[in-house]
Order: structure tokens, then C-alpha cells, then sequence
């Protein structure tokens, strides 16, 4: 079974382990590509630790109580009045907040994934070596053969810039792209400043944001500023 959160999460455990970011950050892409933002891993981390325990029912929400009686209290001796009406002024109680779609926070668990792996190839230098690196890291996640398939395919063909970007629906989600983009990569090529300069732009994230990016994520080699569209 595919599941592309769970790859994350184990992504996230197998190198954090006893590292830090920079430390992780000098092994080069074949390492690098296995770390992720924290951002991202909280993210995800902190969805495993809230979910229900197995065997446990979910919560459900509490029954509707029935209408009050529409006896008044003369007819009905003994009978106690309802609650009082709230003050004026006061707001209603609002309803809890839906829980997170299943599907929707698959799809950014792959597009996470897909954004490392697009930006460790950004020189173009994904070669049958680093694979194999990267690969033999994996083998101390328990991965599904579906998922170590995931991870295969997209080494042979990653997305692209424009994949990843057009993927990006707001800006939460632009700076964990960004975030974990940084963390697959040293920038310490011509190749690698264009890609991440590009990905700000497109992102539409500022100097400011990717300056405080670089370094929560601990990158010794924070790209600059991006250019204006259309230079």
C-alpha cells in the first residue's frame, strides 16, 4: 500500500535522527534529498500523534438535545425553565473546524517529496551513483515495495520547476515547498542559485521569507534574493 504520508514521516525519522539540518545538509544531495523542512515535519509528525489510536472509536459529536417543551411553567407544575438566552452581544459558539481531507494532505505529502527530488536534480547530476545512495538510505525505512517504487520512479524522471510550482495553491504551502527544496540541495552551483532564485519567484516569496526559511532550515548557503519576473 502507497502512503505517501507515511513516507514523509519516515523520510523525516530516518535522517533526523541524531542530526541536525546542517549536518544533514553536508552529505550533498544523495542526504540531503532525505531531509525535509521543519515546517513539513511538524506538519505531518504532529497529524500522527493526533490521530485516533487503533482500536479506539472516534469521537462523535454530541446528540442534538430535543426541543423544550412548549408548556408553560403554569401548566406544568415543577417543571424548570430552560437556559437563559445568551446576553446580546455575544457570538454563538462556533462549530469545530473540519478535519483534514485524507486525499488533500496526501497529494502535499507527494508533492513535498516530488519538490526535494525536482531540486536535487536541478544541475542535472541525479546520476546511477547518487541513486544507489540514496536508495541503500532507504533501506532502513520500512517502506512498502509501492512506495520504494515511488521513490525509484520519480529519481529516473523528476518533476520539473513548472510541475511543482503550478502544484502550489497558497502560500503555506509555497514555503514548504521552498523549505524542503533547500534542504535537498548544498546551492553551491550557478545551477542550483538559478533553480532556487526561481522557484522564489514563482512561488512569489520574498527576500525576507526566504532569508528566515534558509535559516530555521539551517542552510549554510541561502541563494539570494529572487529577480524580477521578466528580467
Amino acid at each position: 500500500m502507497f502512503n505517501p504520508e507515511k513516507l514523509l514521516g519516515g523520510l523525516i525519522r530516518s535522517t533526523t535522527r541524531g542530526s541536525s539540518a546542517g549536518s544533514l545538509l553536508k552529505g550533498g544531495a544523495a542526504l540531503g534529498l532525505l531531509g525535509v523542512a521543519i515546517e513539513a515535519a511538524e506538519h505531518y509528525l504532529g497529524n500522527q500523534q493526533q490521530t485516533t489510536p487503533p482500536g479506539s472509536r472516534p469521537r462523535s459529536a454530541p446528540p442534538v438535545p430535543p426541543p423544550p417543551a412548549t408548556a408553560s411553567p403554569a401548566s406544568s407544575p415543577g417543571t424548570s425553565p430552560g437556559p437563559p438566552p445568551p446576553p446580546p452581544g455575544a457570538r454563538p459558539q462556533a462549530a469545530p473546524p473540519d478535519p483534514p481531507d485524507p486525499e488533500t494532505a496526501a497529494n502535499k505529502a507527494v508533492l513535498l517529496i516530488r519538490a526535494m527530488i525536482a531540486a536535487a536534480n536541478a544541475d542535472g547530476v541525479i546520476d546511477q551513483a547518487e541513486r544507489d545512495r540514496i536508495l541503500k538510505k532507504l533501506q532502513s525505512v520500512d517502506l512498502s515495495p509501492e512506495e520504494q517504487a515511488f521513490i525509484v520512479k520519480e529519481l529516473l524522471s523528476p518533476s520539473s520547476l513548472e510541475d511543482i510550482t503550478r502544484q502550489v495553491d497558497h502560500r503555506q504551502l509555497a514555503m514548504q515547498v521552498y523549505a524542503v527544496s533547500l534542504m535537498a540541495i548544498r546551492v553551491d552551483t550557478d545551477a542550483e542559485h538559478h533553480y532556487m532564485r526561481t522557484l522564489a519567484q514563482e512561488l512569489d516569496l520574498d527576500e525576507k521569507t526566504i532569508r528566515a526559511i534558509a535559516e530555521k532550515v539551517g542552510s549554510p548557503h541561502p541563494p539570494g534574493p529572487p529577480s524580477t519576473k521578466g528580467e
